[in-house]
């Protein structure tokens, strides 16, 4: 009999951890599985933007979320934060809804990697720490000498007057050394060097529409002198998210309050690392005012919230055993704001004396809380929940929409205000150490600009607010189209699902009714049938219609259609795989197709004769132009461009790329494009027109991997390229891959060449047979060694799905007296239902001419072959 459980039982919450998947319990919640490593021993997980990583650490799994590295833990953390509808739960809360998720059934049970022994571990040589942080030391040296070179100056300024910065800005004492120009090929960016204790950390660049950070850990700052010289006393230290806005803070406002200033910026959402850096930067240089000139928005208001929890004025060194360490401050009460998609939360954390304390605290926040929600008139915006109390500490959490985050900070002005009355009297810090700057339009950089356009105040606020609303509109528009491509997605992935269904239930069907004596006695008559069709291949008319043939089939002509199209593409529809891979991951298998279009595929799979050169254009094709457009599909991430770009120079075809250009746009997200250059004279051109086409077709049909993805061009060049490619001697369904574009001599200087011997090679596919039973790609071998050409041995595989896959090489001479033959037969064999027969065009072309001449040569021959 089970004990029963108690209330608040330690061991319980080392069972939760043990016992529940994390992966599982957060697919519940609505996250989804994107990514996982080979060995099962990591998973990438999303959900609204939001990137966690669940990985292994003893015997319980543990998450890490990639964009707050303050966010991590295990089951348990990951109910306490994301509970109550994303506004977080108290421990007895996770420990009821963890019990409610163990009572429905146990979890799917994931495989992890074994650990590896210790022994083993042991066994292993050591790394060389010196080593590694010598080869990373190295590979920052080289990214950044790649962006600044050696000569390390500003030589173009465009960029920087494009955004409304002055000379005089540039020129001042606080900005010299501190911006450069990058010069990489062509382009220049104007680059902004972050530093740290060690010295130069990183590389922002920014361009029109551009900009980058170097990949290298985040832990630097751009830091400018004090606007009256190095080395001078700072009096105040302003802290904002761009050096540009930095620039333009001092332009607007330094001549009204010229007090020797420090500027200081983190390259947008700032790290725990950045933070540390600007505490130290407070402690060596003890300003009197920390100015916060965030932006106008949530994430600003968020950055301000934690810089006022975070700074302090500059703390002393005090010596601890043989060293000295900077003295913290009490903190009698902490907060810390984090933010999702739709939400802003404000984490406060009390510290008292007793239980009482703690309770007066939670009383006069409820009070702050209560009075400002009775000031909304649509009613209160705050929630607030206690979510942990003990004898010692209160926590409590605050969350509101994330248009009304101006209200938590506000609520965490009090609470700095707070801290400064509850710490003793010897801690307690000035007044009004940190302000709030914030500017009257999105962000400093607007409001120069605005600013130069002779608005006023009020009409920069009125410009702001239409800025605003004009973003929203762009936000929902994105929202609205991501909606509308997950639902067509998620359409036609049932229907997809549902039409595979019914073709593998009438494939059961048609395998257990294929299997009855009376059709293995068809299938018998029908190779005798096919042998003397071969054997008498060589008389016939080339011309005849398909009707009038009798060859092998495959038990069914459904079950031929279905089989052919898996391996024969449509030339028209362009359906090319670029070479098996998509950004490195397998392409999709194509949906399935009904009886009708599986006619229509195996039409067109025939192999159609080439028209006459005369159709050709006698001069070298002109150079055309057709630009790919790649957009990234999250904020902040790249390489999406680099990817595709790798495809189709690796594809081994005539096309070429040039370099990527890209920018970034207000929300964050890369939109990138390159321009492919080809002839259509090139032989391989019905390839790169599947290519173009396959790409914008699947990409209008909603498939994952092409998304955002489009190769723009005018019509003209795509009218002129699809002419082209029906006439190309490569085609997308009669090419042997290794001979792509393929260096063959033309037909006009081999027609009178001495003969010379051809190879080419038959693929066979068709039902399993029983032992001892001949199948289609013996009557094959035995009719092409008939016609006089040599045939290799099979090698044949049997699939999963009871398709017999073969293969078989023959070679004959251009000279052969019975060419005529083995060219009719060859012809005859491609044409043949489930047969293949991989050529190179201009071998076809040419073994098709010399058999002609043949036949006009020895009629005599001929006729005595016919009898």
């Amino acid at each position: 009999m089970n004990a029963p459980i108690r209330e608040n039982d330690p061991t319980e919450l080392d069972r939760f951890k043990r016992d529940i998947d994390l992966v599982d319990y957060a697919e519940r919640q609505g996250y989804q599985v994107r990514k996982e490593g080979k060995r099962g021993d990591w998973h990438q997980l999303e959900k609204d933007g939001e990137v966690l990583i669940v990985t292994r650490k003893a015997d319980h799994q543990v998450y890490l979320n990639t964009g707050d590295d303050r966010d991590k833990g295990s089951v348990i953390d990951f109910a306490k934060t994301r509970g109550g509808n994303g506004h977080g739960l108290n421990l007895g809360q996770v420990r009821q809804q963890l019990r409610e998720y163990l009572h429905d059934g146990p979890a799917p049970v994931r495989v992890y990697a074994a650990p590896v022994e210790v022994s083993r571990l042991n066994a292993l040589p050591v790394g060389d720490p010196d080593q590694e942080r010598q080869q990373q030391e190295d590979r920052k040296t080289r990214l950044i000498a790649e962006v600044l070179g050696v000569n390390k100056e500003l030589t173009d300024r465009s960029y920087l007057h494009g955004r409304g910065i002055t000379d005089s800005t540039i020129d001042s004492p606080a900005f010299q050394g501190r911006i450069f120009t990058a010069q990489q090929n062509e382009h220049k960016n104007t680059a902004f060097p972050l530093y740290n204790e060690q010295g130069l950390a990183s590389v922002e660049q920014k361009n029109e529409h551009y900009k980058n950070l170097l990949p290298l850990p985040k832990n630097g700052i751009w830091v400018s002198h004090p606007t009256q010289g190095k080395d001078t006393p700072v009096e105040r230290v302003v802290v904002s998210e761009s050096a540009i806005d930095s620039l333009s803070h001092y332009q607007l406002k330094h001549a009204q309050d010229p007090r020797n200033t420090l500027y200081v910026a983190t390259s947008g959402t700032p790290t725990e690392a950045q933070v540390a850096l600007i505490q130290r930067v407070i402690d060596k240089q003890e300003p009197k005012e920390i100015v916060l000139a965030n932006d106008r928005d949530a994430g600003g208001r968020q950055f301000n919230m934690n810089y006022m929890n975070e700074l302090h004025p500059a703390r002393p060194l005090v010596p601890v055993a043989d060293q000295e360490a900077y003295k913290e401050a009490s903190r009698p009460v902490e907060w810390h704001a984090t933010s999702d998609k739709y939400h802003t939360a404000l984490k406060v954390s009390y510290r008292h004396d007793s239980a009482e304390s703690g309770l007066a605290h939670v009383q006069q926040l409820t009070e702050r809380v209560a009075r400002m929600n009775g000031t909304q008139e649509a009613g209160p915006t705050i929630e607030l929940e206690v979510q942990r109390s003990t004898e010692r500490e209160t926590v409590l959490r605050l969350s509101v929409a994330k248009a009304d985050t101006a209200q938590l900070e506000v609520i965490s002005q009090e609470l700095y205000r707070q801290r400064e009355q509850l710490r003793p009297e010897q801690e307690r810090g000035q007044e009004a150490f940190i302000r709030v700057d914030y500017p009257q339009a999105k962000d400093w950089n607007r409001e120069l600009e605005l600013t130069a356009q002779g608005l006023s105040a009020e009409q920069i606020r009125a410009q702001a607010q239409l800025d605003e609303q004009q973003r929203a509109a762009e936000r929902d528009q994105r929202e609205q189209q991501r909606q509308a491509e997950y639902a067509r997605s998620a359409a036609m992935e049932r229907a997809e699902q549902e039409t595979r269904r019914q073709y593998d239930e009438r494939q059961r069907q048609q395998r257990a009714d294929d299997n009855s004596p009376e059709s293995q006695a068809e299938r018998l008559a029908e190779d005798r049938r096919f042998n003397q069709a071969m054997m008498g291949a060589a008389v016939a008319d080339a011309g005849r219609q398909d009707e009038e043939k009798s060859f092998r089939s495959y038990r069914t002509a459904q079950e031929a259609a279905a089989h052919t199209a898996q391996f024969v593409h449509a030339r028209d529809a362009g359906l090319v795989l670029l070479k098996e891979y998509i950004n490195d991951n397998p392409p999709p298998t194509g949906r399935k197709v009904d009886e009708a279009e599986q006619a229509e595929l195996r039409d067109q799979a025939r192999f159609a004769a080439r028209p006459a050169a005369a159709d050709l254009p006698a001069a070298p094709a002109e150079v055309k132009v057709a630009t790919w457009q790649i957009d990234e599909l999250e904020p902040n991430t790249t390489g999406r461009a680099e990817a595709w770009k790798e495809i189709l120079d690796n594809s081994g075809y005539s096309m070429r790329t040039s370099e990527i250009r890209s920018t970034v746009d207000e929300q964050g997200i890369r939109r990138a494009e390159f321009d492919m250059t080809y002839r259509n004279d090139q032989p391989d051109i019905a390839i790169i027109h599947a290519i173009v086409t396959n790409t914008n077709a699947r990409a209008e049909a909603g498939r994952e991997q092409y998304a955002d993805v489009r190769v723009a061009e005018s019509e003209a060049d795509q009218a002129a390229r699809q002419a082209a490619a029906e006439v190309a001697p490569i085609q997308p369904h009669n090419r042997d891959r290794s001979l792509d574009v393929a260096d063959k001599p033309p037909l006009e200087s081999t027609a009178n060449a001495p003969g010379s011997e051809k190879q080419v090679i038959i693929k066979v596919d068709e039902p399993a047979i029983t032992p001892g039973e001949r199948g289609q790609a013996e009557a094959v071998q035995a009719a092409v060694i008939g016609s006089g050409a040599k045939a290799g041995d099979i090698q044949s595989t049997t699939a999963t799905d009871g398709i017999r896959h073969s293969e078989m090489k023959v070679t004959y001479r251009t000279d052969q007296p019975e060419l005529s033959r083995i060219s009719h037969t060859l012809d005859a064999v491609a044409e043949q239902p489930g047969s293949h027969v991989v050529e190179h065009s201009s071998d076809r072309a040419e073994r098709r001419e010399l058999s002609k001449s043949q036949e006009v040569a020895t009629p005599a021959r001929n006729t005595e072959i016919t009898r």
